[in-house]
Parts: structure tokens; C-alpha cells; sequence
């Protein structure tokens, strides 16, 4: 189902990225905060967001999980312990995200929520938020934390509906995926998180 924003002047306007929120349920207050967050990105109707405590009952949890994961557009995985220990979270929704990012079909923002190894793991190559990966917890102020990721979502949710508004006005031929991932390194991670933990 679509969600719906409306302007100042009360007229209904459809989002234009979707954005799906992978988290393990021992983080829910975290996504929570995280989506308080993002709501002016929702109000604004640059973005709609999903996860799965909208799934109504009756629904096949799977059925639902995996469509909405199919058409997303950013897929946000909310980076903590109990995500890595989760077969769900990780075997799952991690890498289904991580094989549509690596077709140009979404792309994938990994999120530390609290601290935890993910150097070493399939999502260890992409650029993290918040700043130089230092997880939302250790912030001394948390919503700084969250202000800083939700201006990263916003500044890729505006990349992806610029490149999509462009790529609808060219030739078939010469379209580019609007979602093709821009591959970063994770060095000035690793480097920050070397430094705090001397």
C-alpha cells in the first residue's frame, strides 16, 4: 500500500522513493526514534517508508517482507548485535538488499545503530551512517546522531528522484538506472573506528 502525504494546501501527492527499514526487533525503539526522524522527508513526499509492524493480520509475514524488499528503492539495514545474530535479518533481508544493490535495483545504507564487528561482514565495503560509522548510541547526544542519518537518507532519496525525474525524459537507449549504487570504500570508517578505540 502507498502512503500519502499532503502539501500546505491539503492536495494528496504520492511519495516518490520508497524505503524499506531492516531492523531486529530488540532494536524496535531505536526504528521508532529513527522514523521521528525521517518524517519530514515523509511530509515533504520525497519519501514512503515500510517495515514490517505495518504487515495487518491474517498476512503471510514472508509474502509481505518479501515484496516490499522487491520495490524498494532504499533499503535501510539498522546495523547492531542482535541484526548480525539474527538468521532473518542477516541470511535474509540482508541479502536479498545487498544482491539488488548490486544489480543497480536499489540501493542499500547500513545504519550503526549500536556497537558492533561489521567490518568483516558482506556490508563492510558500503558507506555508513552516521558519521564515520560511529554508532547511534555512543553519540553523546542521540538525535545529533539521528539528524545526521537522516540527512544522509535524504540526500540519497534526492539523488534517486533527480536521476529517475532525468533518466524518464531520455531515449530508452540511453537510460541509466537511477538506483545504480555508487560503490564507496570503507577506510575512513575503519580509520575513525580504530582511533576511538584507543
Amino acid at each position: 500500500m502507498e502512503q500519502h502525504t499532503r502539501d500546505v494546501r491539503g492536495r494528496r501527492r504520492v511519495a516518490r522513493v520508497r524505503v524499506f527499514l531492516s531492523y531486529a526487533h530488540r532494536d524496535e525503539r531505536l526504528r521508532v526514534e529513527l522514523e521521528k526522524h525521517l518524517s519530514p522527508l515523509r511530509r515533504s513526499a520525497l519519501i514512503e517508508t515500510w517495515n514490517d509492524r505495518r504487515i495487518t493480520p491474517g498476512a503471510d509475514l514472508d509474502t509481505e517482507i518479501d515484496h516490499h524488499l522487491e520495490t524498494a528503492d532504499l533499503v535501510l539495514l539498522l546495523i547492531s548485535p542482535d541484526f548480525i545474530n539474527s538468521d532473518y535479518c542477516y541470511r535474509r533481508e540482508m541479502r536479498h538488499a545487498l544482491r539488488r544493490h548490486a544489480k543497480g535495483q536499489a540501493r542499500v545504507i547500513p545504519i550503526i545503530l549500536r556497537p558492533v564487528d561489521w567490518f568483516r561482514t558482506p556490508i563492510g565495503r558500503l558507506l555508513a551512517t552516521p558519521r564515520d560509522a560511529k554508532p547511534v548510541t555512543t553519540w553523546q547526544r542521540r538525535d545529533d546522531a539521528l539528524l545526521d542519518v537522516a540527512t544522509s537518507i535524504r540526500r540519497a532519496a534526492e539523488e534517486i528522484a533527480t536521476q529517475r525525474t532525468a533518466a524518464a525524459g531520455k531515449p530508452a537507449t540511453a537510460r541509466r538506472n537511477p538506483l545504480a549504487p555508487k560503490e564507496h570504500t570503507a577506510v575512513r570508517q575503519k580509520n575513525a573506528a580504530k582511533r576511538r578505540t584507543k
